[in-house]
């Protein structure tokens, strides 16, 4: 299994923070390796979704949690391969802490190791982006 996690906190705010993780098309905002991402519907619990890489790749998923302004989780399957992205908020006196978590499951150690670190590259900046494009 290969596990990440990475936290940032700044004087961002929650709420718009919030705004651009609930809507999707704006993804690519704070995430520079989305090219775009669709919802088959609501942002909630149970809702498929297809993202566009920047390098061509579609990746399908499904938001198995969801908790308005606090935190939402994304599952992906490739093949045996089960990709979890986890995207927490937590506000308190010094602002505002963004977690994202990736773990993926269910490979050989050294694909799912090589597929984390490629995918968990950016993430530093994605947080930076969220706390600091307002």
């Amino acid at each position: 299994m290969f596990t990440y996690e990475k936290s940032m906190t700044g004087k961002g705010d929650i709420q718009k923070i919030w705004n651009l993780y609930s809507d999707v098309s704006n993804w690519n905002v704070w995430d520079k390796s989305i090219k775009s991402v669709k919802l088959s519907g609501n942002f909630c619990v149970g809702t498929n979704g297809l993202m566009e890489m920047a390098d061509g790749q579609t990746l399908p998923f499904v938001l198995t949690e969801c908790i308005d302004k606090k935190s939402f989780t994304t599952k992906s399957e490739i093949g045996s391969l089960i990709i979890t992205f986890g995207h927490l908020l937590k506000e308190d006196e010094n602002g505002v802490t963004i977690t994202h978590t990736v773990t993926i499951d269910g490979g050989d150690e050294n694909q799912m190791k090589g597929m984390g670190r490629g995918i968990t590259a950016g993430i530093p900046d994605c947080l930076q982006q969220l706390l600091y494009i307002m």
